[in-house]
């Protein structure tokens, strides 16, 4: 079958599950035989169930949870096995004391392991396998290889790379739409220093894969995205730096942190999805903040 970008998913099923103070709607599409997306609301997430088993790849809460267990009975698909989380952040991971029983593995990244020890929140749980730089699960069927490379959005978002369809998962910091400025602006999660390495080292397994294609964490209008994003986002957070690290040495940038707009060629900027001017001077002050504290 062919993954690449622009494929038309078929809806499969969508679930009404009623959660306290409204209902909350999953939607469950077909990508393939053995993987679904899933979502609720503007989060995704996937299935892959293959002959030896089932894998969530970030369950997002309870009600989606209970959704993807139904819909692996209804469709005689295989109980699950594995619960992989793709970073530490509660609006994706919650839901998995659904899936809790013995022999469920609960998969994230050691460095995730920093914010789920002592965690309080009872709708996460604590991973029981933590790796470091690689991990991989053997479904019969489907393969599915988690890949680290460095902090990025986060301490400890992965890769996920499944075969044999050959897709990535990368749930945060691309867009399947293309290029684009990042959803929030004033970047709390996003960690400069290691930035372009997350990016070099996508791309390099990409290349070593012959990967085309990747799967958001984010329902948007492409289900899919080219691979060739990935060097043109690494443009994008390529220029941010230059233009802050330039702006320093000609002391644009004021006792705030804020670079000084009117002394920016800003036309670069303007090829880049969700243009705004507004944004862009935000997205400075995370890498000036950095630059000069950090931070």
């Amino acid at each position: 079958p062919d993954y690449g970008m622009g494929k038309q998913l078929v809806l499969f099923t969508t679930l009404l599950l009623f959660a306290s103070g409204g209902w909350s709607e999953t939607n469950i599409q077909t990508v393939s035989e053995n993987i679904y997306v899933f979502s609720e609301i503007d989060n995704q997430g996937l299935i892959v169930s293959g002959s030896n088993g089932t894998v969530v790849i970030d369950p997002i809460s309870e009600h989606t949870a209970k959704s993807i267990q139904e819909f692996l009975s209804v469709n005689d698909k295989n109980a699950v096995s594995h619960v992989v989380y793709t970073h530490s952040h509660w609006d994706r991971i919650s839901g998995g004391e659904v899936f809790q029983k013995n022999g469920v593995q609960f998969i994230s990244q050691e460095a995730c392991r920093l914010f789920f020890e002592g965690n309080k929140n009872e709708a996460v749980i604590e991973p029981n396998l933590y790796f470091k730089q690689s991990y991989k699960i053997a479904l019969g069927n489907s393969n599915i290889e988690l890949h680290y490379f460095g902090p990025s959005h986060g301490e400890c978002m992965i890769v996920v790379h499944i075969e044999p369809e050959n897709i990535f998962f990368v749930a945060d910091l691309l867009s399947t739409n293309g290029p684009s400025f990042p959803n929030d602006p004033t970047l709390p999660y996003l960690r400069p220093a290691t930035l372009m390495e997350f990016f070099a080292g996508v791309e390099t397994i990409a290349n070593q894969h012959n990967v085309n294609s990747f799967i958001g964490g984010q329902v948007e209008n492409d289900t899919f995205g080219s691979i060739e994003y990935v060097a043109q986002q690494r443009e994008f957070w390529k220029l941010v730096q230059a233009t802050t690290e330039e702006a320093e040495e000609k002391g644009n940038v004021d006792i705030n942190n804020f670079v000084d707009m009117d002394k920016i060629d800003l036309e670069a900027f303007k090829q880049f999805n969700n243009y705004n001017e507004e944004d862009l001077s935000n997205i400075f002050r995370r890498y000036t903040s950095f630059l000069n504290m950090g931070r």
